[in-house]
């Protein structure tokens, strides 16, 4: 029996790639559905890389076409940091499978109606304009979920570009303000955990001679511009959000205050998180550190399930 049942919503992308890999491989978290949503790439190419990544994984899991274009805002991709077709140096062949009946916003109404008597929690690892969706159209949904953990935004205001440009967050602000505003509770994984979360050349290696699957990954690292630790390794961002699911006792939070505010950079204006650690009031939680070297056992031995 798993301990509760998780809806992922995502745009993968290189990173989502490896944390669904560690989400469905996890024994105390079920995955009932994987909604897609266009940010790294367009909801088309989402689409398809989530299609294909339950069959590599062998899971049979429904897979949900989102949205294809922020609340209020054009859509910017992110092909440059994930390649063209959002896999790196792999190339997928056909895609054997369909999407599900529904689209998001149904389809995860659908998957919380259908698990109301267990607890829903919902790991977003791209824009949040699915969520936001889902909260406009079935407000009532606010309370069939425990929780929303996402990958998303900078606790640290004094980065190289301040306020950082998270890309999740920058995608779709609008949306992510939406969620915010609904009072479910929060677990935001910043992107800096992703500087330490990273796998060396070397580790690239034994991951890739773990078996077919690592070969996948190994490919996938090849064309990975991913800019924030460059040639120290590649960066998996959104698996510090899904082990955070499966293993909550290797990271360290500390709640914060979170807001959307905006940022005027010439003619762009972006949308950030602003990440209050000493408000007199908190809405979320966030991770601020995680113990490295058990974060990639966890990885391995997820992988080494495939031998």
């Amino acid at each position: 029996m798993k301990d509760y049942y998780v809806i992922i919503d995502c745009d993968p992308g290189i990173d989502d790639a490896m944390a669904i890999m560690n989400a469905v491989n996890s024994e105390n978290i079920e995955v009932k559905l994987i909604s897609t949503v266009s940010g790294n790439l367009t909801i088309e190419e989402t689409v398809r890389n989530a299609l294909k990544l339950t069959e590599i994984f062998n899971v049979d899991i429904p897979v949900a076409e989102g949205a294809r274009e922020p609340i209020k805002r054009q859509p910017i991709y992110a092909g440059l940091a994930q390649g063209t077709k959002g896999m790196g140096g792999y190339q997928f062949k056909t895609v054997k499978r369909e999407p599900f009946i529904l689209k998001s916003p149904d389809a995860i109404h659908y998957a919380l109606c259908q698990n109301m008597a267990r607890n829903t929690t919902i790991l977003c690892m791209g824009p949040m304009t699915n969520i936001a969706n889902l909260l406009l159209k079935y407000p009532e949904s606010r309370e069939m979920i425990s929780k929303i953990v996402f990958m998303g935004g900078s606790k640290d205001e004094n980065g190289s570009t301040v306020p950082y440009r998270e890309f999740n967050v920058a995608y779709d602000p609008e949306a992510m303000q939406i969620v915010f505003d609904s009072n479910i509770p929060l677990i935001m994984v910043p992107m800096e955990l992703g500087h330490i979360a990273y796998f060396t050349p070397e580790e690239q290696l034994k991951i890739k001679r773990a078996n077919k699957v690592g070969e996948i990954f190994y490919k996938m690292f090849t064309k990975y511009n991913d800019f924030h630790v460059g040639k120290l390794g590649a960066a998996v961002h959104d698996s510090c959000s899904a082990l955070f699911l499966t293993n909550p006792e290797i990271f360290t939070l500390e709640p914060a205050f979170l807001k959307i505010e905006y940022h005027k950079n010439n003619d762009n204006e972006y949308g950030y998180i602003k990440c209050d650690f000493n408000a007199n009031k908190t809405n979320a939680m966030v991770c601020v550190d995680v113990e490295i070297e058990k974060f990639k056992k966890i990885i391995y031995g997820n992988l080494f399930n495939y031998n």
